[in-house]
């Protein structure tokens, strides 16, 4: 693919899964299950847990590679080096868990399905249940979820996406170590014998390799757009939670990207969630996986609730916390 080809087709694939993304309507269902999906909320960490990191830290490693003029006295052969390595990177990329389930949360939320760190339960039977705990799932099912999800939310072309470039037969014969690269042609024996064995031109898997990378950099690129969206409205509290009269907080990390959230109650209690490199501080919530959702802890009730909220006395006035970074109490509008 030539450039313009494929920035092009990076494009298109932006404007493919921007409404997942970047909503047109980010209230119509609970927004907690959309931070929820964005964030990719699975409770407390510690700092060192997160493979979305690694696998990023890797995909960059590989792509700097890829870039890199290689020492002809240590890779005689650069040219079967970059394909190698080409292929590590797709593997890898329809291997990693993180877009699989971001892309199913989302689209969950677009149907009001709610949120969940393990978003395919629900639509598996009780066996496909049980083996899924034990041994988790195949991209191609993962894929045929989404599928399934982007109709249903008439956003058909979503999951079509994955027809540009995820091959289940490239992607095993990868993870088995079951090719070769001749000068043409990616050769696959499939096993010790010849039985079954079959080709594809290297022109094809080229194609295959560059739309997974380019599908893999619109996810990237939406990712930080959304989170640096809702970023800007740090050092506010909006409305939230109409009846307890919740104040709802952006966070932000140190590039100004939505990090998590923090719902500022009227008796000076604090419901937060926050992800960063350090791990994950989650005060006052967890998840609530019967429920599909996000539960909050809101403080002590009034003993007498007057009429503002049930966490304020009759006659008694709103508390709020302080806002991060401006140190402003804020008020229910």
């Amino acid at each position: 693919m030539t450039n313009q080809e494929i920035e092009g087709t990076r494009q298109r694939y932006i404007k493919v899964l921007q409404p997942l993304f970047l909503l047109v309507d980010p209230v119509g269902n609970d927004i907690v299950t959309y931070f929820a999906s964005l964030l990719r909320i699975v409770g407390m960490e510690d700092k060192g847990w997160d493979p979305y990191l690694e696998s990023r830290g890797i995909l960059q490693d590989l792509d700097l590679l890829l870039r890199t003029d290689l020492p002809s006295d240590k890779f005689p052969e650069p040219a079967l080096t970059n394909w190698r390595l080409g292929l590590l990177m797709y593997s890898h990329i329809v291997e990693m868990s993180a877009p699989y389930e971001v892309l199913t949360n989302l689209l969950r939320f677009q149907l009001g399905k709610g949120y969940s760190p393990n978003p395919y339960l629900m639509f598996l039977t009780k066996d496909e249940q049980e083996r899924a705990r034990r041994s988790g799932l195949y991209p191609r099912q993962k894929i045929k979820i989404i599928k399934d999800l982007s109709r249903e939310a008439g956003l058909a072309s979503v999951g079509d996406l994955f027809d540009e470039f995820y091959d289940g037969n490239l992607r095993n014969a990868i993870s088995h170590s079951d090719y070769i690269i001749a000068e043409t042609e990616f050769r696959v024996r499939r096993g010790p014998g010849a039985y079954d064995a079959y080709s594809v031109p290297l022109v094809k898997v080229d194609e295959l390799i560059t739309r997974c990378q380019i599908f893999m950099s619109a996810f990237f690129s939406l990712d930080h757009a959304a989170r640096g969206f809702w970023g800007e409205r740090k050092g506010k509290a909006t409305p939230y939670d109409p009846v307890y009269k919740g104040l709802m907080e952006i966070l932000v990390d140190g590039d100004g990207l939505m990090c998590g959230f923090k719902v500022h109650w009227p008796n000076e209690s604090e419901s937060t969630y926050r992800r960063t490199a350090d791990g994950i501080q989650m005060d006052n919530c967890m998840l609530d996986l019967k429920n599909s959702g996000i539960e909050f802890f809101v403080g002590s009730y009034a003993r007498v609730r007057g009429s503002f909220s049930p966490l304020v006395e009759s006659d008694g006035v709103a508390a709020y916390t302080k806002i991060e970074g401006t140190g402003e109490i804020p008020r229910w509008p």
